[in-house]
């Protein structure tokens, strides 16, 4: 009876992981699969009903919630601005240290402790300013801030004056050297007066932002942080997108010869536009992608598959725009 039990469970569990596969096919669009057609061709019909955007120039600010982001989101538009005579500065919030799975790979153990994800991050760090010199940024344009990756909400909800603890190293303070405050306590008031002390410091012309509808609650608590010291500061603003939900982008892997489209073409009214880059903007992507080794190690697909003829922004509306009810009279 029981081998007849065993039998009839691993019918159900043989069941379900082909159906697991075959969703996965679907939704990731693999084109060795005829699902995958479908994908490519979505795709492209959403990138090419998106608006292009204008060049852009001057001092630009990207505010990076982790160390990679910035290569993902916005290499090439990062690479276009400085071709163009404009200089480009990146700040980062975090150092990228919670990483559970980065952590385990990255230390070859199954359960991490504190000093690996110290590790981690001040290796994420050393992989961002090379990712950066892949770029072409220059090493005095970035800025490290050292907060507690999956720290961000908990330091404006719970932990705006008293310091927070990081569930992964431990520590309560900043605890990496190169950053731009060593030692300062991780509460929401400290960030904040950091990431506007960065500000004051660069001038930017525009600020690139997270999207507040990204998936990773870090993304949104900077997208919040970084909007309202933009807005302060009567500063340009845009908005990208790196978490944007079951699978995207789609198709995973590296397929430099399609466009990125974003999940919806607009989000609370606000409309995507597509940013074209180069075929060299792309390659000197790939190269400061393959600088995040510790990231490949775990999500090589994801990574690669930001590697498009196109990269993504969202223009936030202007203070001053009027709002459709004031256009129809209303």
């Amino acid at each position: 009876m029981r081998l007849i039990g065993l039998r009839r469970n691993w019918k159900h569990l043989s069941a379900a992981l082909v159906l697991l596969a075959l969703l996965a096919a679907f939704v990731n669009g693999w084109l060795w699969l005829p699902t995958g057609r479908l994908s490519v061709n979505r795709v492209n019909a959403a990138a090419a009903a998106l608006p292009q955007m204008p060049p852009l120039g001057g001092r630009v600010l990207f505010v990076s919630p982790h160390p990679d982001d910035e290569t993902l989101a916005a290499s090439g538009i990062l690479q276009d601005v400085m071709a163009r005579g404009g200089q480009v500065y990146v700040v980062f919030l975090t150092s990228g240290d919670g990483f559970e799975l980065d952590a385990m790979a990255t230390a070859r153990e199954l359960r991490s402790t504190p000093a690996d994800f110290l590790r981690l991050g001040l290796r994420r760090m050393q992989e961002s300013r090379e990712a950066a010199r892949a770029t072409g940024i220059p090493a005095d344009h970035l800025f490290f801030l050292g907060f507690p990756d999956g720290g961000l909400t908990p330091l404006y909800l719970q932990n705006y004056l008293v310091p927070y603890t990081s569930r992964h190293t431990r520590v309560s303070r900043v605890p990496y050297a190169g950053t731009f405050a060593p030692g300062k306590p991780y509460t929401g008031q400290e960030l904040e007066r950091q990431l506007a002390a960065v500000y004051d410091q660069v001038k930017p012309d525009i600020v690139l932002a997270p999207s507040a509808q990204d998936g990773h609650p870090d993304h949104r608590a900077a997208a919040y942080l970084a909007s309202r010291l933009a807005s302060q500061r009567q500063k340009k603003l845009y908005f990208y997108l790196v978490h944007g939900g079951l699978e995207w982008p789609l198709p995973k892997g590296l397929h430099p010869a399609l466009p990125l489209a974003p999940p919806r073409s607009t989000w609370q009214g606000l409309p995507w536009q597509r940013y074209p880059i180069s075929d060299e903007q792309r390659a000197r992507k790939s190269d400061a992608i393959r600088a995040y080794k510790s990231q490949l190690l775990i999500l090589p697909r994801f990574m690669w598959a930001f590697v498009r003829q196109n990269e993504l922004l969202m223009p936030a509306p202007a203070e001053n725009a009027p709002t459709p009810a004031a256009t129809s009279g209303q």
